[in-house]
Formats: structure tokens, C-alpha cells, sequence
């Protein structure tokens, strides 16, 4: 009896410690040192007839009629080397800078990063697409729950943050392409996944970032069900198959990178997809996860030594008559102030992953939607520009010197379609010889958004 209660003291003894150690053991950088969590919060807002919701993208007065998948912010938490770096997803149209920096109030122990996925089947958050035009589709109930939902992901990611193992990679398969449809020359895809995924030591899932360029926008302009397109079930299948939270950011889609009159066979029904259709963004959804759960199951863990995240805030002159037009008459809601010298001060940003000194994965925050041949090089002269001597500027990416690249489009802000200056045309004779006017001048802030936002850029990925 003597000897059973002298091992049970011994036992007390030496549990005690350890359990009260254990949460913070876990709390511990590992695996490179790099700590991580996630967290989801859903944006979808309430239907109710009293108060129409104003779908985004198209055109004006296209009302929701109801929900086919709820709307999410969706936060990845980062800790390695240096404060921690939030990044953040919404399914949204865009967010001007002006909600960013609420967010970014409500997170102010963290650098925070937010992206839209560029949705056109969600709320209208810019004001642009109201019952009429020259009427703000903007409620700003519905932007006030966004930014609060996206504060309360990105602090309950903060909260989950726990050692984790990072694993990097990227793909291009030739599928991918059929998936979009280039709709302005130079005909160029950056059709490459590059993806970031967060796990625990025992491989369960914490967050799968994927980075892809294409306009979430398969349902076309008749459909009136709030979804996120095809990133709801590219997210669904991921999650699925990976565990934890799937943050999609999209990359460099200006062009137009769209799945719009592309033709992509179902393998389901072994029969081309119908245009237009929720079944299309699902057949998108589910080829994309196919190939980042394949790619990812693939690739071993890397090392970490350091994140960080560098910001610099830049002034582009707005030349478009229709921005300047929109916001004398309130359409943003006293958002994108330019003033009266029609500027817009925006934020251009480097994300940065390091190991060993060297960094593995660099990432361009870019506030708008990049033309794909400004991110990997390739910009051409053609006749009927407006610059014909401007500037060519270099690509994106080309400048990086990590093995991993991203563009992480429509981050921070929305200033629309940021066109090389060399090929900006908004005055006959059209663009190589076209017989109208080519789209994205109209969406457009300027010809001068390439030149301030590449060099921006440059000077960004020259700083240690």
C-alpha cells in the first residue's frame, strides 16, 4: 500500500507540469518556425424584399432573388521571424481601400491583408451596380457586416495560431487553360497555381491559399442567386479532401481572364458543360481542386525562417471621366475621395516568405486587376495606341527572385483594370487595327496606374 501511494505521488508529480505545459508547448514555433491558424466567417447578407440586394458585375438593377451558397471571409494567420501577417479573402466584387482600413483598425496587433475574389454574382460593395445609373448600389449595413465578420476571422485566426508545417508549390497544367478565355490581345494566360498550405504535425489541414487568375463570373449576367462562382466549389472539394479553411485570392485577370463562352467538357455527363450554369462554375471548381489536392499531396514540406509584409502608398493621377463622375455623385458612398487634383492614394504590397536567408515565396499585393502581360512580361506595341512610345513595363514576376511567385489581384483596394500604358487605347483607330473599341479603358483608373504601381513594385522587392 506504502509502495502504490509513493508511485501515485510520483505520478502527480511529474504530470502536473507537463499537462500545465502543454498549451504552451503547442503555442511553440515548428517545423522551421512558422506558426499558423485559420478562421471563416460567412458574409452573406439577409434577404429581405423591404431591402433589394444589388448583385455587382454586368450591369444596373439586377436584384438578388435568393442564396445558392453562403458568402465567406476567410482569414490565414502567419507568425515567423515577425509580427504575424493576416491574409484575408472575401467573396466580394472588391473592397475599396477605405473598408480595408476598418478592417485593418479592428486587427491592430497584425499586418492585414484583404482580398476580393472578384465575384460578380455577390453584393454590390462599390456602388457601381445600383437599381439605375448614377444610384448607388451600395448598403452600408451590408459593408459595415463585411468588415465586422472580416475583423472577427482574421482575430480568430490570430487566436488559432499554433506551430505548423508549410508546404509551397505551383503547377500548370494544360487544363487549367481551357478553364479561360483571353478577351483582348496579346492573347496571354498566367494561368499558374501557385499554392501556400498550413498544416499541424500530424498533416491535418490548417489553410490552403490558392492563387489563380480568372473572373469568378460562370453564371453570366441573367443568374440572380447570390454565390461566390466558382471558388464555392473549389473551396468546398479542397476542404474536403486537405481539411482546414481554403482561401482563394485571384491573381492577374485583367485582359479579360473569364470563363465566359469557354467550353469545358463534364465529366460527369461526358458532354460540354452549359454555358452560364452553376453546374460550369462547379466543373471549374472541381478541375482546379483536383489539381492543388494532386499537387499538394505531392510536394514535401518547406522550411520558414521569416514573413513579412511590406506596404507603400502610391498617388495615380484618375483620368477616367466615369470614376470622377461616379464619386461627385455619391455613388461610392464617400469612398475613394480624390480631391481636387483627382488622385487616388492606394497601397501596393510585398508579401514575403524566407528560408535560410533566401526568400522562398514573394507575393505582389495589387490593388486592382493587373493585365496578365504586366505580370509576366510580354507587353506589345500595337498600332492605334494611344502612348505609342511609353514606357514598356517590366513584368511582375520577372522582377521576383523567390521560386514562388503571385500576383494577389484586387488586394486592398479596387482601381480597376491596370492596363500597360503601351497598349492603352481610348481613342480611334483602335488597337491593332480593331474595327471597335476593345474593353477595359472604361473600367479603367488611368494609363498611368501601370507605370506608378510596376515601380512600386520594383523599389518594394529591392528592399532587404
Amino acid at each position: 500500500m506504502r509502495q502504490q501511494c509513493y508511485s501515485s505521488r510520483l505520478n502527480r508529480l511529474f504530470t502536473f507540469p507537463i499537462l500545465a505545459l502543454l498549451p504552451l508547448l503547442s503555442t511553440l514555433p515548428a517545423w522551421g518556425g512558422i506558426q499558423a491558424g485559420a478562421a471563416v466567417r460567412t458574409i452573406t447578407p439577409a434577404m429581405d424584399p423591404a431591402k433589394p440586394v444589388y448583385i455587382a458585375g454586368f450591369g444596373n438593377n439586377r436584384v438578388a432573388t435568393g442564396v445558392h451558397d453562403e458568402l465567406y471571409a476567410r482569414c490565414l494567420a502567419m507568425r515567423s521571424g515577425g509580427p504575424p501577417v493576416v491574409l484575408c479573402s472575401v467573396d466580394s466584387i472588391g473592397l475599396f481601400f477605405d473598408d480595408v482600413q476598418k478592417i485593418r483598425a479592428g486587427v491592430p496587433q497584425a499586418q492585414v491583408i484583404v482580398a476580393a475574389t472578384h465575384s460578380h454574382e455577390t453584393p454590390d460593395t462599390l456602388g457601381l451596380w445600383g437599381p439605375s445609373p448614377g444610384v448607388s448600389g451600395i448598403n452600408e449595413e451590408y459593408n459595415a457586416l463585411v468588415v465586422r465578420r472580416t475583423i472577427e476571422a482574421a482575430q480568430a485566426a490570430l487566436k488559432a495560431m499554433r506551430g505548423a508545417k508549410l508546404t509551397v508549390t505551383k503547377t500548370r497544367p494544360p487544363e487549367l487553360a481551357s478553364y479561360i478565355r483571353d478577351g483582348r490581345p496579346p492573347v496571354l494566360l498566367d494561368d499558374e497555381l501557385v499554392i501556400l498550405r498550413l498544416s499541424r504535425g500530424n498533416g491535418r489541414g490548417i489553410a490552403t491559399l490558392i492563387n489563380w487568375a480568372n473572373h469568378p463570373e460562370a453564371l453570366g449576367s441573367k443568374n440572380t442567386l447570390l454565390t461566390a462562382d466558382f471558388p464555392w466549389a473549389l473551396a468546398r472539394d479542397t476542404e474536403s479532401r486537405l481539411g482546414g479553411v481554403t482561401i482563394f485570392i485571384n491573381g492577374a485577370l485583367g485582359g479579360l481572364m473569364t470563363p465566359l463562352g469557354v467550353k469545358v467538357r463534364d465529366p460527369r455527363y461526358n458532354e460540354i458543360a452549359p454555358p452560364d450554369s452553376f453546374r460550369l462554375a462547379e466543373v471549374i471548381g472541381n478541375g482546379v481542386a483536383d489539381i492543388v489536392v494532386d499537387t499538394v499531396l505531392k510536394t514535401r514540406p518547406s522550411g520558414s525562417s521569416k514573413v513579412t509584409y511590406q506596404e507603400t502608398l502610391v498617388k495615380i493621377p484618375v483620368s477616367n471621366p466615369g470614376f470622377v463622375q461616379a464619386a461627385a455623385a455619391n455613388l461610392y458612398k464617400g469612398r475613394k475621395a480624390f480631391g481636387p487634383d483627382k488622385v487616388s492614394t492606394t497601397p501596393v504590397g510585398l508579401l514575403r516568405i524566407m528560408h535560410r536567408g533566401k526568400p522562398l515565396l514573394e507575393a505582389a499585393a495589387i490593388p486592382g486587376e493587373l493585365y496578365p502581360e504586366i505580370s509576366l512580361g510580354g507587353v506589345v506595341r500595337y498600332p492605334g495606341a494611344d502612348f505609342p512610345d511609353a514606357a514598356i513595363e517590366p513584368g511582375v514576376k520577372t522582377m521576383m527572385k523567390a521560386p514562388y511567385r503571385m500576383v494577389l489581384g484586387l488586394t486592398n483596394d479596387e482601381i480597376g483594370y491596370i492596363i500597360p500604358k503601351a497598349e492603352w487605347d481610348n481613342q480611334a483607330p483602335w488597337l491593332n487595327n480593331a474595327p471597335k473599341r476593345l474593353y477595359g479603358e472604361v473600367n479603367s483608373i488611368g494609363p498611368e496606374a501601370a507605370p506608378v504601381i510596376t515601380q512600386a513594385v520594383k523599389e518594394l522587392l529591392s528592399k532587404p
